[in-house]
């Protein structure tokens, strides 16, 4: 634990929140992959799987928003795909995909320097998480082979599953849990509280 505080500036209470809730995430990764193998067959026919994937993205996304500090995104992203990694029959494949989706989204909040919030923010940080998982799934499932086409709706939907619910839905669901009180030790209640005096 105190590794990580030094290298990423985060506190106890940070590091113990995302490891808590994005081993969590992982478990529900896991269960969603039971969904995801149903639906998925169908869509692939239309180049439409994209549409199921925004839920893998989540967690590099959903950390930062709430704590709003370097190293967030990749920590949240990585110990959800490490878990997923270790139940799911994805294996190795889940860390890679997660350090995939997780660096470009990190890379993007410093670019922020972890200080612009607002719903369009969240959204781009979703959308980039989807473009990076298509970059890799090119290579990894050789979409390169099924045409330009076919690739291209897979990208669209990818995106557009990203900025819903790698996006859209993590802002949403934080936002719910403020309300409740449990995240008033975090940046996300602290920055807003500030911002209004």
């Amino acid at each position: 634990m105190s590794f990580l505080q030094k290298r990423l500036k985060l506190t106890l209470s940070e590091v113990v929140f995302i490891t808590v809730m994005s081993t969590a995430m992982g478990i529900f990764w896991w269960a969603y992959t039971f969904l995801y193998n149903i639906l998925a067959p169908f869509l692939k026919i239309a180049a439409a799987d994209g549409l199921l994937k925004g839920m893998w993205l989540m967690g590099g996304v959903f950390f930062p928003y709430i704590i709003r500090k370097p190293g967030s995104a990749i920590l949240g992203e990585g110990i959800a795909s490490l878990v997923e990694c270790l139940i799911s029959q994805w294996g190795i494949g889940a860390i890679v995909y997660g350090v995939i989706q997780g660096v470009p989204v990190e890379l993007f909040f410093l670019l922020l320097r972890y200080k612009k919030w607002n719903m369009l923010t969240i959204l781009t940080a979703g959308s980039i998480a989807a473009i990076a998982e298509f970059i890799l799934s090119i290579f990894w499932y050789q979409y390169y082979r099924l045409g330009i086409s076919y690739n291209m709706i897979q990208l669209t939907t990818c995106a557009i599953s990203g900025i819903i619910l790698a996006g859209w839905l993590s802002k949403v669901l934080a936002d719910k849990l403020v309300k409740t009180g449990v995240l008033n030790h975090f940046n996300i209640v602290r920055q807003s509280i500030k911002s209004t005096k």
